[in-house]
């Protein structure tokens, strides 16, 4: 198993973040997945002998979205990196 996490585009409200996992959720071989509007990205854990990133961006853009096939971190201190950017935008949206 790996863990990445890759850009997802189009993505505008909560209910899109719904179609996303949903779309991503059901390929063979992914085992978790958990998709952030705020950063605009989904880590996904999956099988990397069953199932290709370009496999899960087709049922990424099937869904109406698009999706970056390389990854943006492999490791949590990218993770953490992409936590921090996600909690400064939110800053910048709430004037905190």
């Amino acid at each position: 198993m790996v863990k990445h996490s890759f850009t997802v585009k189009n993505m505008m409200c909560a209910m899109c973040v719904a179609h996303v996992r949903k779309a991503i959720e059901s390929l063979e071989g992914v085992k978790d997945v958990n998709v952030n509007l705020a950063s605009n990205s989904a880590l996904i854990e999956y099988d990397s002998q069953k199932i290709t990133p370009q496999q899960i961006k087709q049922a990424v853009v099937s869904a109406g979205y698009d999706m970056d096939t390389e990854p943006l971190s492999a490791n949590s201190d990218n993770c953490q990196d992409e936590k921090k950017k996600s909690n400064g935008l939110l800053r910048k949206l709430f004037g905190r």
